[in-house]
């Protein structure tokens, strides 16, 4: 399978114990859109399916997260990545993020937009860690 384009990145979810799940949307032999691919950092497929599957999939993967909660005012921020992609294409990333916002509302994390090539995008995931 080769490497996702950075216009189809859909959304980073941190999880507590600092891994991450990386959403993209898959695309067939012939270039169309035809599902969502999650990753986990390590870029290993953790699931290929529609938009409501791989927001279950992250769903049922931060209920497992959250007994790696170390503290209660942990709060984890989930970034959401604007649209590069235009016509039919745009409504279906748009289509895509929405069972995975309703997930995230569900498990409490909060979610931001952002642009995939900003800097904020390639920002430190989970929990903030003061070092002494």
């Amino acid at each position: 399978m080769k490497k996702p384009a950075e216009r189809d990145c859909l959304a980073l979810v941190p999880g507590y114990s600092g891994q991450a799940a990386k959403l993209f949307l898959s695309r067939g032999g012939d270039d169309r859109i035809d599902g969502v691919t999650v990753f986990d950092l390590l870029g290993h497929v953790k699931l290929q399916g529609s938009a409501e599957e791989a927001a279950a999939w992250v769903g049922e993967w931060l209920a497992q997260e959250a007994g790696n909660r170390k503290a209660r005012r942990t709060q984890l921020l989930a970034q959401m990545f604007l649209c590069k992609l235009a016509g039919d294409e745009k409504d279906a990333f748009l289509a895509a993020q929405k069972p995975l916002l309703g997930v995230l509302a569900a498990a409490g994390v909060r979610s931001r937009g952002v642009a995939a090539t900003s800097g904020v995008a390639r920002q430190s995931l989970g929990p903030n860690v003061k070092k002494h």
